[in-house]
C-alpha cells in the first residue's frame, strides 16, 4: 500500500503543529510535506527535527492538503493555491465558516472537506492521567472530530477522513455532516450560546471572590454542579432523574434575568450567516 502524501500548509502555526506532529507518527502512512511563510514558523518546523519544503513542491505532490491557515485568510489564500493543485487533490480545511460563506476557491476536479475537533468530552473515560490532562485533544486525550464533504470524489473524501482521524488522533468518531451543520455547532453551539454562558460563569466566579467566598470553593462548586446538571439534562444519569422543584424555579427564573427571551434566534440561518460574515471581517459587522 502506497504512503499518502500530505501536505501541511501553516504548519509552523499553532493548528498546523499540533496536526503535523501526529501525522509525522505513522510514517509507514504518510509522506508529510510542511509548509510555511513565515520567519518564526520555519523556525518551529525545523525545531522539531523537519524540513520545510517550498509551497509550489508541496502542492505539486500532495494527494491530500491540510490548510491549517487563519479563518479570515482562506478567502485570500485559497485563491492563490487552490489553482496549483494537481487534479484530484483533497483538501481540508480546519473550519467551515469560509466553505459557509463561500470564500473558499473551489474547484470541479478536486474534492474538499472540512474537519473540526470536538475536543476531549468530560464524558469520555481516558486511559492514562496524561490522556486526561489533554483538554483540547490531539495529545494523548482521545475526542471525536466532525466532517463534511464540500463538493469531490467519495473514495478521496474517504482518504481525507482517514487524514484526519491521524491528525487529530486519537479520534474515537467521526462524524460526517453538512458544513452548514458544522457551522451551526460552531459558532453557534459552542461559541455564541456554549462559551458566552461559560465566560460568564468565570465572570461569576470573580462576584463569589468579592463577596469573600474562596475562589477554590467557588470553582469547585460550580464546575462539579456543571458536570453534575449536564449528565442530568444530556441524558447521561441513569433514569434520568428530574432536577428538584426549586431548581426547576431558579431556571425559568435565570431564563428572565439572564437569557434573552429571544436567544434561540442563533439558530435561525440568516443570523448564522450575519455572525459568520462578522467572524471572518469584523471591520465590516453585520451584526
Amino acid at each position: 500500500m502506497s504512503k499518502i502524501v500530505v501536505s501541511v500548509i501553516g504548519a509552523g502555526g499553532k493548528m498546523g503543529t499540533r496536526t503535523s506532529n501526529n501525522l509525522a507518527k505513522k510514517p509507514e502512512e504518510f509522506e508529510l510535506l510542511l509548509v510555511e511563510a513565515t520567519d518564526a514558523g520555519i523556525k518551529s518546523i525545523k525545531e522539531r527535527g523537519f524540513e520545510p519544503v517550498p509551497v509550489e513542491e508541496a502542492l505539486a505532490k500532495a494527494d491530500v492538503v491540510v490548510f491549517a491557515v487563519p479563518d479570515t485568510l482562506i478567502g485570500k489564500l485559497s485563491a492563490v493555491y487552490v489553482p496549483q493543485l494537481k487534479p484530484g487533490t483533497g483538501f481540508i480545511i480546519l473550519d467551515p465558516a469560509a466553505a459557509v460563506a463561500r470564500e473558499l476557491t473551489l474547484r470541479e476536479d478536486c474534492t474538499f472537506g472540512v474537519a473540526h475537533p470536538c475536543h476531549p468530552s468530560y464524558f469520555l473515560d481516558q486511559d492514562t492521567f496524561e490522556a486526561r490532562q489533554d483538554r483540547f485533544g490531539g495529545m494523548g486525550g482521545k475526542q471525536d472530530i466532525v466532517m463534511s464533504k464540500i463538493q469531490g470524489d467519495d473514495d478521496r473524501f474517504a482518504q481525507c477522513v482517514e487524514v484526519a482521524k491521524q491528525m487529530y488522533a486519537p479520534v474515537e468518531h467521526a462524524y460526517v455532516m453538512s458544513s452548514e451543520q458544522i457551522a451551526f455547532l460552531e459558532p453557534t453551539l459552542v461559541e455564541l450560546l456554549g462559551a458566552t454562558c461559560l465566560y460568564a460563569m468565570a465572570e461569576t466566579v470573580e462576584e463569589a471572590v468579592k463577596r469573600g467566598i474562596p475562589k477554590e470553593a467557588a470553582v469547585s462548586f460550580l464546575t462539579g454542579h456543571i458536570y453534575n446538571l449536564s449528565a442530568n439534562f444530556l441524558g447521561y444519569i441513569p433514569g434520568n432523574p428530574p432536577v428538584s422543584d426549586a431548581c426547576k424555579v431558579a431556571i425559568g427564573l435565570g431564563n428572565r434575568l439572564v437569557m434573552r427571551e429571544n436567544w434561540k434566534d442563533i439558530w435561525k440561518d440568516e443570523v448564522l450567516d450575519k455572525v459568520i460574515a462578522t467572524m471572518l471581517h469584523p471591520e465590516n459587522p453585520q451584526i
